[in-house]
């Protein structure tokens, strides 16, 4: 996992070919100025999923993980917390599907969660489950990419 502000973006370069494209596409792209829908960046390799949704409480959300595609969720405006911890630290709720390329996991009343603020992102790589869209406050509308960039694995 990875929790850092789009100023420091060009500090992770060197991770893979394809994270090197999704950190130069965060960096030069106006996401402001896209509707919510899919965009490709490197056919199905790098994508980006531009997202309004609201967020809720914990009580409502739920961990997740991934293991063909690595998360970069970034927060373009409104305020979010997301949660961390490993996989191995919880108890599966829906196995993983294939097709969607997502588990569910049953709270277990742990992890820690950063702060979002516009301009903030994170990396969640395959054992990193996460609980994104939990409010602070009040659930409000927020806006939000998320690049997904294959993992090796996902290239099998």
């Amino acid at each position: 996992m990875i929790y850092d502000h789009r100023s420091n973006l060009l500090s992770y370069r060197g991770l893979s070919p394809l994270f090197d494209l999704a950190l130069r596409y965060l960096k030069k792209t106006d996401l402001t100025a896209l509707e919510p829908g899919r965009y490709p960046i490197d056919s199905d390799s790098v994508f980006v999923l531009i997202q309004s949704p609201c967020i809720r409480s914990r009580t409502e959300s739920r961990w997740e993980s991934h293991r063909r595609y690595i998360d970069i969720q970034y927060l373009i405006y409104g305020k979010e917390q997301i949660g961390f911890q490993n996989t191995g630290l919880l108890a599966v709720e829906e196995p993983y599907n294939t097709d969607r390329d997502i588990a569910f996991y049953r709270d277990n009343g742990q992890g820690f969660f950063v702060p979002m603020a516009p301009e903030s992102f994170v990396v969640c790589f395959p054992q990193d489950a996460h609980m994104p869209l939990v409010c602070a406050d009040a659930p409000e509308p927020i806006k939000k990419a998320v690049i997904k960039i294959k993992t090796p694995e996902g290239n099998s």
